[in-house]
Parts: structure tokens; sequence; C-alpha cells
């Protein structure tokens, strides 16, 4: 594990953790009944949940523009599926199935094996 820490790797980490935010408030709204399809589409739920990603999509672009390495970057940027496994458990009270926790072992084991290289 050679990467060299950088602030903007601390970024990528918070992309992660906002963009998983914003698929929660995404997954939220599509739960709901609506009394339109515009309202499916055009409630706070849906313009916060894609303003966050945007603004998260914004930041990796900058943080790349700044020198972060792709592979370090991509590392963090993988921690956010495992956050929106443990953020659906929490919020929607989803089950950690067993190919959830196999498919979040697999994605650290990944990590590990990514950095190694």
């Amino acid at each position: 594990m050679h990467s060299e820490f950088t602030p903007w790797l601390l970024i990528f980490l918070v992309t992660a953790t906002v963009a998983s935010f914003a698929q929660m408030l995404l997954k939220k709204s599509a739960m709901e009944k609506h009394d339109s399809w515009i309202r499916e589409y055009l409630n706070w739920k849906v313009i916060v949940g894609y303003g966050l990603m945007f603004s998260a999509m914004l930041l990796g672009v900058y943080g790349y523009a700044r020198g972060v390495q792709v592979k370090s970057a991509s590392v963090m940027e993988s921690f956010g599926i495992v956050e929106v496994a443990v953020l659906s458990a929490i919020f929607f009270k989803e089950k950690l199935t067993r190919k959830k926790i196999l498919g979040i072992a697999l994605i650290i084991f990944g990590i590990i094996i990514f950095n190694l290289a």
C-alpha cells in the first residue's frame, strides 16, 4: 500500500459518503406514492438527491484535476458501495443477507488485492 495520502483522498471519501446519502434520498422517494408523474420526479428528495450526486461528481473531478491518482481515488469511491448497503440496513431496515455480506467482503478483498499490485 504505497499510496501517498493527500487531503484530496479524504475528499473522495467524503464524495462517496455524500453520494451514498443521495442514493438514500432517491430510494426513499422511489418508495413513496406520488400524486402525479411530475411530482414523482420533481420533489425535494429527488432534487436534493441529484444535487448531492452532482456535487459529489464535481468534487471528484476537482480532486482528479489536483493530481489524485485514479488508483487511490477508486479505492475510496468503492467504499460507497459498502456504505449504501449499510445505510440501507439502517434507514430502510433492509437485511444484510449472506449475498450482500459476501459482496461487501469481496469488495474489501478486492481493495486489498488492488493495493498490493
